[in-house]
């Protein structure tokens, strides 16, 4: 008779705090921008894309027009030539042209510091309006992306590979305070080792105290 597999002994929430601070102790936000409204057009266009990409779109932006009347008085077909380089660039600037426009109706052009008000703009989900919140108003805010999402799963903290879990596992495990600096040492370690393809484990350094769910 077969021996049932060993129980999955998920990774203890201190010795990942300790090996992310030794590893990326600097670690915060790669998206380029001056404001929280620029952080927030940022956001929107980083789905499915690197904060590289972004970054030189941002810069493109910067140079011409990034402010919320500036984008709001554009014809989104008029700034989805801009953003062409990106994935999904046609629905990306329909969502800031309308979110531009949404903000001066409803908001006098400021963003909004609540995740409610947030997840009204066109574009916003949880996730950006997480990566607003956090960093730009400094609120205490989980981004579950893609990254942050895999470790969950892999180091025992949800049991399935969802966005939601992954943001409620690691708002159970980790202070307030923590929660945005620690998703940007999660994004590096998915970046660096913890890779969706081809996770380069014997580097990793949660690898003593990972159980690899899934791997």
């Amino acid at each position: 008779m077969e021996k049932p597999p060993p129980c999955l002994v998920p990774a203890a929430p201190a010795a990942v705090a300790a090996a992310l601070d030794r590893s990326w102790p600097d670690a915060r936000c790669g998206l380029y921008a001056r404001d929280d409204w620029e952080l927030l057009v940022a956001a929107i266009l980083s789905a499915r894309a690197t904060d590289v990409q972004v970054n030189k779109v941002m810069a493109v932006l910067m140079e011409h027009v990034v402010s919320v009347a500036g984008l709001a008085a554009l014809d989104h077909r008029d700034l989805a030539r801009v953003l062409r380089r990106l994935p999904l660039y046609p629905q990306k600037a329909r969502a800031l042209v309308e979110a531009a426009r949404a903000l001066l109706v409803h908001h006098d052009g400021k963003v909004p510091r609540s995740r409610e008000a947030l997840e009204r703009l066109p574009g916003v989900g949880r996730k950006v309006a997480a990566v607003v919140l956090g960093n730009g108003f400094g609120i205490p805010a989980v981004a579950a992306d893609v990254h942050v999402t895999r470790i969950a799963f892999r180091l025992g903290w949800t049991a399935q590979e969802l966005p939601r879990a992954a943001e409620t596992a690691v708002e159970a495990r980790f202070p307030a305070q923590e929660w945005v600096r620690r998703c940007h040492q999660l994004i590096r370690l998915g970046r660096e080792h913890c890779r969706r393809q081809a996770p380069r484990c014997e580097r990793c350094p949660l690898c003593a105290d990972c159980p690899r769910q899934g791997v």
